[in-house]
């Protein structure tokens, strides 16, 4: 299968002290190989994918298998839930349901600290492939690793906006604490628009004052960026930070969350 997007880094990393780091979510599985401290990359691929299509696709990457030092998974699917952890009993299938989960899917369960629980689907196929073709990796949600790092920001408010295609996902913090973290899709660069300037509205964040950070497939020319940065007055695209990244094809914001998963700590 073609890869969309391939990128082979200048450097030499050993896998055995190296990361992998997957991403996947609906329609779409992606990796980078990097060395451990996440600057020096070695190779990144992001596919297009149909549930039919995958078994093949991860068959056709040998590389994946190998024992790195590290290797995790970040699930990127909509459907999870974030409960108190009070409030968390365990088998919280019905609220997965709801909130667009297959009852067919596998339900899993992290935690964010020690006081917020993150339930979530993902669907069959999938989590039985990655065990098969990716032995010993560590799965989380994606969500747990952009809420991590968007709760050790200093800003005083700050919207985390990642995009891939059709959809997008938010992480909002003001005040050193999480207010929001969701998913949307959307049709129109008016849609996102719309969501954003809503979400700083009911939450009181000031457009002259939140920080907006956004990554993903968007370009900084397009006319869903320049929309945002008209209504939004802090607003940057999020550079993944590799070390060679000038040199690159494609725009570094466009993998800036593979590389927040290839730094997170299990």
């Amino acid at each position: 299968m073609q890869a969309r997007f391939e990128i082979n880094g200048t450097y030499f990393v050993d896998e055995a002290n190296s990361v992998l780091a997957v991403q996947t979510g609906p329609g779409y599985f992606a990796y980078a190989i990097c060395d451990a401290l996440g600057a020096k990359l070695s190779t990144l691929k992001w596919f297009n994918t149909t549930g039919s299509g995958l078994r093949e696709l991860l068959a056709g990457i040998p590389e994946i298998g190998h024992p790195f030092q590290k290797k995790i998974i970040a699930f990127d699917f909509p459907a999870y839930t974030l409960l108190p952890g009070e409030l968390n009993q365990g088998d919280n299938s019905a609220l997965l349901h709801l909130a667009g989960g297959d009852p067919q899917d596998h339900i899993l369960n992290e935690w964010i600290g020690s006081d917020i629980a993150l339930n979530y689907s993902v669907p069959f196929t999938l989590l039985n492939q990655c065990i098969q073709y990716i032995p010993g990796a560590s799965y989380w949600h994606l969500q747990k690793i952009r809420i991590t790092e968007a709760l050790a920001d200093k800003v005083a408010a700050v919207l985390e906006v990642n995009i891939v295609d059709n959809s997008f996902s938010v992480v909002a913090v003001k005040d050193g604490s999480l207010i929001l973290a969701q998913h949307y899709t959307y049709r129109a660069p008016e849609d996102v628009l719309f969501y954003l300037l809503k979400i700083a509205e009911v939450y009181q964040l000031a457009q002259t004052e939140v920080q907006l950070n956004v990554s993903g497939l968007v370009d900084a020319d397009s006319r869903l960026y320049k929309m945002l940065y008209d209504y939004f007055l802090n607003i940057r695209l999020m550079n993944a930070g590799w070390t060679d990244e000038a040199a690159m094809d494609f725009p570094a914001h466009y993998f800036t969350t593979l590389k927040q998963v290839a730094l997170c700590e299990l």
